[in-house]
């Protein structure tokens, strides 16, 4: 997302500015008078990386900036509440640190608005030490290694990749707020040393080293994110892989996971009230649809280990296995729920024109058929309920949340899709 662009969301009386936060001039503006320490390097340009919007109490933002040639990335957090925004800014600027020649962090007034500079974050401490850390002996590579951010979850984890000059990844580098990164050590070193060890279709990254509770360094995994396979003929031959990859997983231990609940009554009544808020135009559907989905929940067919975070870049297509990657959202829970979670994305994509009717069900019938092949598929009827639920958490309130106009546009669609899959079962896919 680079520039502004209309939204069909309904105003937030809590977050009247919430628009502001998606216009890249607006923000350009900004944060040139509030976050450089001289007005000699404007900011060049501004685009907006990452978007997490609750409605009536906050937009969460992430903005790559351009100032003087260099790029920076800055996290934005916007507040209903204006002293506590104001709280939030006076505890982060006793601690925060200038970044070059921008100011560690800045609040705006105006759009009720504090900005941290990477990397100063409002609750991951000790960011700058981490990424500045020798690399562990596990990890050391005798070439100069240098680190560069590739994903940014403000307050919750930042994840460097570690690579050579010739961009030849040697490891990963993930931070994490409270001791996250210590129980992600514990879910990879379980699922690896359950998987066996002549297993063929099926790879999992190794914990490297870990230190602090909050620093855990992954092995890279050689291979193509099958998400570079999207839209053509190879992406049939890694959905079926995947499918066996994900069959496979499915058997590992349990051991201590957290039990599968993002399909709670609770969690969809409150995504239909949030709906309801910013597009009344149709809270009657989403009211209905939630209802109908709480009505006939299903609990599966047994509980197996879910991989809880489905989707085509956590998945890598090796010579011979496809990895599984970002396993942080393993759970205890119905089959159902991963299959239903890959087989959504497929409608989604078809939803929003970028998949044909026919390249859906083909697509679907591989990854079905790959899974089949290693592991027993669960009930059509469980089936059809979890990617109905999966079509409306993780797609129609996700398009919301992260605003995202392909699928704000065709919001309405994904609720109807979601109530045919509930009459129709899998002849809707």
């Amino acid at each position: 997302m680079t520039g502004a662009s209309p939204i069909a969301l309904a105003i937030d009386v809590a977050l009247p500015r919430r628009d502001d936060m998606l216009d890249v001039g607006r923000i350009a503006q900004r944060l040139s008078a509030l976050l450089l320490d001289t007005g000699r390097y404007p900011i060049a340009s501004v685009t907006l990386a990452r978007v997490n919007y609750h409605a009536g109490k906050t937009v969460r933002a992430v903005y790559r900036i351009d100032v003087d040639g260099v790029s920076h990335t800055v996290a934005a957090r916007m507040f209903a509440d204006a002293h506590a925004a104001e709280r939030v800014y006076r505890r982060a600027e006793a601690v925060a640190r200038p970044v070059d020649r921008l100011r560690g962090v800045v609040y705006d007034p105006l759009l009720r608005t504090v900005f941290w500079t990477f990397p100063n974050d409002r609750k991951i401490v000790g960011l700058d030490a981490a990424v500045t850390a020798a690399l562990p002996q596990a990890v050391n590579d005798s070439r100069p290694v240098s680190r560069r951010l590739v994903a940014y979850a403000p307050e919750k984890a930042a994840t460097f990749v570690c690579e050579t000059t010739a961009q030849a990844p040697v490891g990963y580098l993930k931070v994490t707020v409270d001791d996250q990164a210590d129980r992600d050590r514990r879910s990879y070193d379980r699922l690896q040393s359950a998987l066996a060890a002549d297993e063929r279709s099926l790879r999992l990254p190794r914990a490297l080293a870990f230190s602090d509770r909050r620093v855990l360094w992954l092995e890279p995994v050689a291979g193509r994110r099958i998400a570079a396979s999207l839209g053509t003929d190879v992406e049939l031959s890694d959905l079926e892989r995947l499918g066996v990859a994900l069959a496979i997983f499915h058997g590992l231990p349990l051991g201590d996971a957290p039990s599968f609940d993002r399909f709670s009554a609770s969690h969809l009544e409150v995504d239909v009230a949030m709906i309801a808020l910013v597009r009344p135009d149709i809270a009657r559907a989403a009211r209905a649809l939630g209802q109908r989905l709480i009505d006939a929940t299903t609990a599966g067919n047994g509980v197996v280990c879910l991989h809880g975070d489905l989707h085509p870049k956590n998945a890598i297509a090796g010579t011979d296995a496809m990895a599984l990657i970002d396993v942080e959202n393993v759970a205890a829970g119905p089959a159902a729920a991963d299959l239903g979670s890959l087989l959504a994305s497929l409608v989604y994509r078809r939803a929003t024109g970028r998949l044909s009717a026919h390249g859906c069900r083909s697509r679907a019938h591989a990854f079905l058929s790959g899974y089949a092949s290693r592991r027993r598929l669960p009930s059509r009827g469980s089936l059809a309920w979890h990617t109905a639920a999966a079509l409306f958490r993780e797609r129609a309130v996700r398009a919301v949340k992260r605003i995202r106009p392909l699928g704000l546009d065709v919001l309405p669609a994904l609720l109807t899709t979601s109530e045919r899959l509930l009459e129709r079962g899998l002849e809707e896919l």
